[in-house]
């Protein structure tokens, strides 16, 4: 247990970075960069169709119910910020809309890319254990400190 606490000197000791490899995807093997790929496309297509028809969006079942805003409240407004140009403004509706739009951006490309011109695929091969909770805890705080905004602002503007 104690090597497993973030305070303890062999915790930090033990820590070690994920092992990425780039490896050709074997022979019948799923090729998840074309799946993913083309579901970020059709779903974007879908979603900037959809916001830039003006149908309807659906509430909020979280902020109906309680009044507090979820931790992705304010995406669609951001997207629909996004569609006219206007980035400031998304990010104010919700910073880790930005944060989420440029990872699909960057997994876009690479996918592209490497789909086209059946270039070796990246692959984790080994998270270590350690690593990954901190990778965990990481995601959690970001969130958290996110929704911390989203009712701030609640709060502020409203």
């Amino acid at each position: 247990w104690v090597a497993a606490c973030p305070h303890s000197p062999s915790f930090h000791n033990s820590l070690r970075f994920p092992r990425f490899i780039w490896r050709p995807l074997f022979p019948g093997e799923h090729d998840p960069e074309l799946t993913w790929g083309l579901v970020v496309v059709l779903g974007g297509i879908l979603a900037a169709g959809w916001l830039l028809s003006g149908f309807p969006t659906p509430l909020c079942p979280l902020h109906t119910l309680t009044g507090l805003p979820c931790p992705t409240c304010g995406m669609t407004r951001g997207l629909r910020c996004l569609l006219h140009g206007k980035v400031a403004a998304a990010f104010l509706f919700n910073p880790l809309l930005i944060l989420a739009i440029f990872g699909i951006a960057l997994y876009l490309v690479y996918s592209v890319v490497v789909t086209i011109a059946k270039l070796p695929r990246l692959r984790v091969e080994s998270i270590p254990e350690k690593t990954a909770f901190l990778i965990r805890i990481g995601v959690v705080v970001l969130f958290a400190a996110n929704w911390t905004y989203l009712i701030v602002r609640e709060r502020i503007f409203n």
